[in-house]
């Protein structure tokens, strides 16, 4: 085997062999369940140690490039076009056995997807100057304190961090929980309320809306309302009724309405810093919806996604603290205060239905594991998320001052938005007429790009309105995105037929 090993070279040596035989295989040299030499004998035959050998066949197998079989030694793979990459196609694909099966007809099973995500830049992500995410920025993540906490977890491993948890969730980060919704005024005692965790809040709701709902039953919810909410009930077929917002959140008097003719059998509400529109709701709306689930004996499903992201003064609390019958289903979730990917969230639920949800949850997925669990809340009790807290949360409403004066000085008269008092996201309200879908493609040619109201809107119309998001964008940037797009804005206010269509509709 015409191997050649460098010894003063940078790469390892066991790395220069495993190269050079893909490199042979890729080229033909070495063919399907051809054998290679022993570990003993390709050692000698280098003047390596076997251990290197080894560890040369051993990564060559993670790439299923060869197999070992016992007793007789180390073979090509069956399929090695595969696993270079040359030939994707399957060995099934390969048999002539299936040449003449009809193609599966997948058209039944579609469902409309063209607007759960902005649409596709053809601009380069990096050059774009982006108002469209409502997420923490990576800026911030608090990178040096997870990995101490990380690297204790590992050097004093515990079994359990990598078996499959109870589906409840892992008990010290529901005890912390617990006591953190009770210091919030929602009452923990036993027959009360219970903690479930989950990952993160689409899994929560999924679990949520599957006890409660049935084929054919609606649920009232916000217009605007969270794109991931919208996207859910659409990919689950559920049944919506859209709920006007204003300035002070749902519309509690127009949902009355529709709650005395329309069968609702839940209410999906943003109370506090409201995505898209940033929106808190009064507390006199607060009561009013409490007292309409009351009547009419239907669930409220509360999304508390931005309890740690308030910026003035004391945070209102959760809707879930003036429920004293019961009938709200509390969301709450770390994703957006520490880390995106983290996926931890937590249900706080009524005692009579956590028990039913943990073993929906257990038959539906068994349980997360513990080790993201049990590292968030060392990370916890540490100290190192309190002080997350206080770093983000001042430079976040640094970010949205300074987006809030940039739209005060450059926003076009017609043009309004609402100051929100926490959370990422300025909703701002165009001339009717001004449509955000094609809005959004002239932005875009100007380098900025924000989340249009198509998006949101659970009519599936567009609308005049935009949701400009704060998290992931410097002061400085933010200065210059918002002019350039505050010139697009007026500019197709004087000039309407540069955006060559009004409002749109994706009705059927």
């Amino acid at each position: 085997m015409n191997i050649h090993i460098d010894q003063d070279g940078s790469e390892p040596i066991h790395g220069q062999i495993r190269r050079q035989i893909a490199g042979m295989v890729r080229d033909g040299l070495l063919g399907a369940g051809e054998k290679l030499p022993s570990v003993r004998q390709l050692s000698k035959l280098l003047g390596v140690s076997r251990k290197t050998v080894h560890t040369a066949y051993e990564e060559l197998a993670a790439e299923n490039l060869v197999e070992s079989r016992q007793g007789s030694g180390t073979f090509i793979s069956a399929l090695p076009a595969v696993a270079t990459g040359a030939n994707l196609r399957t060995r099934a694909e390969m048999e002539t056995n299936i040449e003449n099966q009809p193609p599966m007809r997948w058209e039944p099973y579609h469902f409309r997807s063209e607007f759960f995500l902005v649409p596709p830049s053809k601009q380069p992500r990096d050059k774009l100057i982006r108002f469209s995410q409502a997420s923490p920025d990576p800026a911030l993540f608090p990178f040096q304190r997870i990995k101490q906490v990380a690297t204790n977890m590992l050097w004093y491993p515990k079994e359990f961090f990598f078996d499959v948890g109870h589906p409840q969730g892992y008990l010290p980060l529901i005890d912390h929980l617990e006591k953190e919704m009770a210091l919030n005024g929602i009452p923990m005692a036993e027959t009360e309320n219970d903690i479930i965790l989950t990952g993160g809040f689409q899994r929560a709701l999924t679990l949520v809306l599957d006890r409660l709902l049935r084929e054919g039953q609606k649920v009232a919810i916000e217009s605007p309302t969270y794109t991931g909410i919208l996207n859910l009930l659409i990919a689950k077929g559920i049944d919506y009724v859209p709920i006007p917002m204003d300035d002070e959140g749902i519309d509690t008097e127009y949902l009355a309405a529709v709650m005395a003719r329309d069968e609702i059998r839940a209410i999906i509400t943003v109370p506090t810093f409201h995505n898209p529109t940033g929106a808190t709701l009064s507390c006199e709306r607060r009561e009013h919806l409490l007292k309409l689930a009351i009547r009419h004996r239907v669930p409220i499903i509360e999304d508390d996604w931005a309890r740690w992201l308030g910026y003035e003064g004391t945070t209102k609390p959760p809707l879930k603290a003036l429920d004293a019958g019961g009938y709200v289903i509390h969301i709450g979730t770390f994703s957006k205060c520490l880390l995106p990917g983290l996926r931890v969230g937590w249900i706080t639920a009524p005692a009579q239905i956590a028990e039913p949800l943990v073993y929906a949850k257990l038959g539906a997925e068994s349980g997360e594991g513990y080790f993201t669990q049990a590292l968030l809340y060392e990370f916890i009790i540490r100290g190192h998320f309190a002080k997350h807290l206080r770093k983000t949360q001042k430079e976040y409403k640094k970010r949205r001052d300074a987006m809030c004066k940039a739209l005060d000085e450059h926003l076009p008269d017609g043009c309004s938005y609402q100051h929100p008092q926490g959370g990422f996201c300025v909703w701002v309200k165009l001339p009717k007429r001004i449509a955000s879908l094609p809005l959004l493609q002239r932005s875009l040619r100007e380098g900025v790009e924000f989340l249009p109201a198509a998006y949101c809107m659970p009519s599936r119309q567009d609308a005049p309105a935009l949701r400009l998001s704060f998290s992931r964008t410097s002061v400085s940037d933010m200065k210059t995105g918002i002019s350039k797009l505050c010139y697009v804005i007026k500019e197709c206010i004087d000039n309407p037929g540069l955006l060559n269509t009004g409002l749109e509709t994706w009705e059927e």
